[in-house]
């Protein structure tokens, strides 16, 4: 997904943050990500921009963060740009959504066999 697609979904500020992780690829402080994303900046952004970024990413359910030391360390729950939109769809809409999804698989031969098959793998 381009970088623009990403922003779409969560926004300039939280499509960095992401990507910081991302690129990290373990859990990291709101200092840590800081200190990645400022390192590629001109514009230095504060420690409290990004702690609330990522409060508000926690919110949404796209980090999840643990208590480590004095602070929190927080992680992406989805590893890709389309498991973010994904979520956000099933966030907002719920059972909603997933009652539409399987209603257009219903009437696709192709995708009801997809669906069956990814369901299969889970077991």
């Amino acid at each position: 997904m381009a970088r623009d697609e990403l922003e779409k979904i969560l926004g300039p500020l939280e499509a960095e943050v992401l990507r910081a992780l991302w690129a990290a690829k373990r859990p990291m402080s709101v200092r840590g990500v800081l200190e990645r994303i400022n390192q590629k900046r001109a514009d230095k952004l504060a420690y409290t921009t990004v702690m609330t970024v990522m409060n508000r990413l926690g919110e949404k359910d796209i980090l999840r963060r643990h208590k480590e030391g004095r602070g929190f360390a927080y992680e992406p729950v989805a590893s890709d740009p389309a498991a973010i939109a994904v979520h956000g769809v099933m966030r907002d809409f719920g059972d909603a959504a997933m009652a539409h999804f399987v209603e257009e698989a219903k009437s696709d031969p192709k995708a009801l066999r997809r669906l069956q098959r990814l369901l299969g793998e889970e077991k």
